[in-house]
């Protein structure tokens, strides 16, 4: 079994590698050929608007001969930030550190493959699964892109919409004019498209063919009303689209139509997690991402339309454990091939004692 940090998964994996990844364990599960359990939230509340949060999620790839389990242990806080209502994780693991994890098992075997940091395979997965909606819902003469949001995640949304779309500029908007600057010098030197800081959110919006949003706030970042016929939207959460957004979307696809579940000890209150329902009306344009890409479902008929691909708390999206099974499986024989991580004994996770 072997043991991968953030930094070893760093050396081997590509945004191409997520994108080729991805795209066939998508299409396995759109032809029922692949298992997911759908992602489970539990929630301990602590102090006022702070929880104690495990998440898990896992799925098998019978293609693959793997199964993945992606699990989490945070303490998140919802806070105001510049006037927005946001959620954050604390880094309150001891040395100020968070833990999250990938495990992949072999199905042939049962035995425990990988234990494997997820931070870096999770922004790599999150934005490669965005740039496979781009691939397959923005129309294919997207020229221009605008990007609000300039954190974690932002630089792996560049690299996958640069990976799909023969793209002339991206446009990136953060409230914060030096962050914007900052990730366009930071990652103008992986990619083809020419990035460039702009003013404002409308800016990242008017005149682009494809609006991405990457960001942790829980209030709308624009106006759906800037949206112009034919645009594609991709975001990551619920929470920075406004209902505009959602009524003006011809088509809405997620990765699956299957439900996350949550748990809490006592009921969460607060307004900010109570804001932003979805609202049944929009179920109707729902599709999924994979049947999509199989042809079971149309997606974009019409240059006109509006599309959206939404994340977490778009109706039932959520993200999926297959997609960490075929994500993991990629590093963990990147890895093997170059020596990286550190080996354990597989004997040492098996029991000869019937559980």
């Amino acid at each position: 079994m072997r043991i991968l940090s953030n930094q070893d998964v760093e050396q081997v994996l590509t945004i191409k590698d997520c994108l080729d990844a991805l795209e066939p364990a998508f299409q396995d599960l759109a032809r029922g050929q692949a298992s997911n359990r759908p992602r489970s939230h539990t929630y301990t509340p602590l102090e006022p608007n702070h929880y104690y949060l495990f998440k898990s999620m896992d799925g098998s790839l019978p293609r693959l001969g793997v199964h993945g389990l992606r699990l989490s242990s945070d303490h998140v806080v919802e806070l105001m930030e510049n006037g927005r209502h946001r959620r954050d994780k604390l880094p309150l693991a001891p040395g100020g550190k968070f833990l999250g994890l990938v495990l992949l098992f072999s199905i042939e075997t049962l035995e425990l493959l990988a234990i494997m940091q997820d931070g870096y395979l999770q922004k790599m997965r999150v934005g490669a699964t965005s740039g496979l909606a781009a691939k397959y819902l923005a129309r294919p003469d997207s020229r221009i892109a605008g990007l609000i949001g300039t954190g974690w995640q932002a630089d792996a949304q560049i690299m996958a919409l640069d990976a799909v779309h023969t793209l002339q500029e991206i446009r990136v908007y953060s409230p914060t004019k030096g962050h914007s600057e900052e990730l366009c010098r930071r990652v103008q030197p992986l990619v083809n498209t020419t990035l460039r800081p702009v003013e404002s959110p409308k800016d990242a919006v008017l005149g682009c063919d494809i609006v991405a949003c990457a960001t942790n706030s829980l209030d709308p970042v624009f106006d759906g009303a800037w949206l112009a016929p034919g645009q594609h939207v991709n975001s990551l959460q619920r929470g920075e689209l406004d209902n505009v957004t959602h009524e003006r979307a011809n088509v809405i696809v997620t990765r699956a139509r299957e439900q996350s579940l949550h748990f809490s000890g006592t009921p969460m209150t607060s307004e900010v997690t109570q804001k932003g329902e979805w609202k049944p009306e929009w179920d109707e344009k729902i599709e999924e991402l994979g049947k999509v890409m199989t042809g079971l479902e149309p997606g974009r008929t019409d240059a006109n339309q509006i599309t959206l691909f939404g994340g977490s708390g778009t109706g039932p999206s959520s993200g999926l454990g297959i997609q960490f099974a075929a994500v993991g499986h990629v590093i963990y024989q990147k890895a093997c091939q170059k020596g990286l991580g550190h080996d354990i004994p597989s004997d040492w996770f098996l029991e000869d004692v019937h559980p």
